[in-house]
């Protein structure tokens, strides 16, 4: 995979009297933290197209808070925008990504990835497999990687099972997925420049796309 260009949000927090001010940031492509109160905060982000969903940086953006619905508002100053509370045990992440963003300018920032020469997302992760993977597998005439010392069991899930190193068994040493052909739904689907990605870079290669403070 050649390296990519990648448009991110760059997430802002702002009071609530600064409304106005976020959903502009938010429609030039932004994300951002609105506070009502020092225990109550919500995120906007644009809405989700339907067809790209699964891909929306906004939508893994809740996911990285173990978030899966928001509303979309229908009148004021957030007017089709999406929204969603943020969870108590998350401020200090969303505080940490604005932190991170300080050092850049604008509503969204551009970066150039290579999957090739990162690989942090296939390090210390968790991938459970789907119906749609063990159907993949399986046509594929590869139902051992269902099997140790491929999977293991996460109570009735099956998940792949990792190195003593962290490393997905799939990571070889040139840093391409061994099974790249069958590999799971959750791995096609995981977007360059989402927080996820970012967050494993940082934890995994010490990487920091802004401030390091």
């Amino acid at each position: 995979m050649a390296s990519s260009r990648v448009v991110r949000p760059l997430v802002r927090s702002f009071n609530q009297r600064f409304v106005r001010e976020a959903a502009a940031h938010v429609r030039a492509g932004g994300h951002a933290i609105v506070w009502a109160s020092e225990k109550q905060a919500m995120m906007v982000f644009q809405e989700p197209d339907e067809d790209s969903e699964e891909e929306d940086l906004g939508v893994w953006s809740l996911l990285d808070m173990r978030k899966h619905k928001w509303d979309v508002e229908n009148r004021g100053a957030l007017r089709g925008l999406a929204t969603t509370s943020i969870p108590k045990d998350c401020f200090d992440l969303v505080r940490e990504r604005v932190q991170r963003d300080s050092v850049h300018r604008g509503s969204t920032r551009t970066m150039v990835l290579d999957c090739e020469k990162c690989a942090a997302c296939c390090r210390k992760n968790y991938v459970r497999l789907e119906k749609v993977d063990i159907k993949r597998f399986e046509d594929a005439g590869r139902e051992d990687l269902l099997r140790p010392p491929f999977t293991r069991m996460d109570g009735k899930k099956i998940v792949l099972r990792l190195l003593r190193s962290g490393d997905c068994r799939h990571l070889q040493k040139d840093l391409r997925c061994g099974i790249y052909e069958v590999r799971p739904e959750a791995c096609r689907t995981f977007p360059m420049g989402s927080e996820g990605c970012l967050f494993s870079r940082e934890e995994g290669l010490g990487i920091v796309d802004g401030a390091t403070a």
